[in-house]
C-alpha cells in the first residue's frame, strides 16, 4: 500500500525541516569555530636579525635613511621603536641575533616578501644597513 498524498507531503515538511536545522548548526559550528580561530591565533610577524657585515655582502645592502624609512615603516618601527634591542655578544661568522619583532599589520603576502626578505629581480635577499650595522628581515607565521 502506497502512502496518500497527504502523508507525503509531511514526510516531505519533515525531511525539508530536518535538512535545514542540520544545515543551520553546522553553519553555526563553523562560524563559532573561525571565530575561535582567529581570537586566539597571532598576527603574522616580521621579525629583524642583526647579521655580520660578510652575511651581508652575499646578498644586496640597502642603505637605510629617512625616506627609506617612510617607504619602509615596519623597518622604522622596528630600529628606531621601543622594542629595538642594539646590545648584543659578539659574532661568530655566520651569526644572526634577533633584535625585534613586529606584529604585521595584514597577512603576509608575495608583495611584504619582495618589500622586506627578497629582490624580485635578482632572488637575493635583501639586508638592511643602519648606524654600522646589518639587519636582515624573517617571517613568523601563525596558522
Amino acid at each position: 500500500m502506497t502512502p496518500s498524498h497527504p502523508e507525503k507531503s509531511t514526510r516531505l515538511k519533515r525531511y525539508l525541516i530536518a535538512v535545514v536545522v542540520a544545515g543551520v548548526l553546522l553553519l553555526g559550528c563553523y562560524v563559532v569555530v573561525a571565530s575561535y580561530i582567529a581570537a586566539t591565533i597571532p598576527p603574522d610577524e616580521l621579525l629583524l636579525y642583526e647579521v655580520t657585515e660578510e652575511t651581508a655582502r652575499e646578498g644586496i645592502v640597502i642603505r637605510l635613511d629617512e625616506e627609506t624609512f617612510r617607504e619602509l615603516p615596519v623597518l622604522d618601527a622596528l630600529l628606531r621603536g621601543e622594542g629595538h634591542n642594539a646590545e648584543g655578544g659578539p659574532y661568530m661568522s655566520g651569526d644572526i641575533r634577533l633584535v625585534g619583532s613586529v606584529e604585521y599589520p595584514e597577512k603576509i603576502h608575495q608583495e611584504t616578501i619582495d618589500t622586506y626578505i627578497f629582490d624580485s629581480e635578482t632572488g637575493k635577499r635583501k639586508y638592511f644597513e643602519y648606524e654600522g650595522r646589518y639587519y636582515r628581515v624573517g617571517t613568523v607565521y601563525r596558522d
